[in-house]
């Protein structure tokens, strides 16, 4: 990766090959071929997600009676931690795969709260509600910010040079 006082140091002429070089990267055809690829596959699956999730409204019951109740909820706890933890051990190390971990732990943060609230009854559901809006949300969009400024910050120094030269 090229650090903002490497870039500095780079003569113009320099500045501009490296430009060019990452530009033809971003426009390699089996690039652009995978690219689509992967854009048709995924939009294809959320919209047959349309159908599924309307047979499932009409054909699952209201109530449910689980088995394994209490090793789904420890299971999932269990990969919650593992999650923050390997966010935590990725940012003390300044590794690069932090913004994947938070990303990880804030998309599970979310469902935690989600299905807290959902399958909660009785008094037991504010006590969800209450920890899931002071705790678990706030949470999982300080780690959504954490990894879109990680992101951006690694990213600025090539959209600079880029926006330059298209100029």
């Amino acid at each position: 990766m090229i650090e903002d006082a490497q870039l500095l140091a780079m003569s113009p002429q320099e500045r501009e090959e490296l430009a060019r070089r990452l530009a033809a990267l971003r426009t390699r055809p089996g690039n652009e071929r995978a690219r689509w690829r992967f854009v048709i596959v995924i939009g294809v699956a959320s919209v047959l997600m349309i159908p599924w999730m309307i047979a499932l409204a009409i054909r699952l019951p209201p109530q449910y009676l689980a088995g394994n109740w209490d090793l789904t909820w420890v299971g999932f706890d269990a990969a919650l931690a593992v999650a923050l933890a390997v966010t935590a051990w990725a940012a003390l190390r300044r590794r690069q795969i932090v913004v994947l971990a938070a990303l990880v732990s804030g998309t599970l943060l979310s469902c935690d709260a989600w299905f807290d609230i959902m399958t909660a009854s009785g008094p037991d559901r504010w006590i969800s509600l209450a920890t899931a809006f002071a705790v678990e949300l706030p949470l999982a969009g300080w780690l959504y910010f954490v990894s879109y400024r990680l992101v951006r910050r690694r990213m600025s120094p090539g959209a600079a040079l880029w926006r330059q030269s298209m100029q």
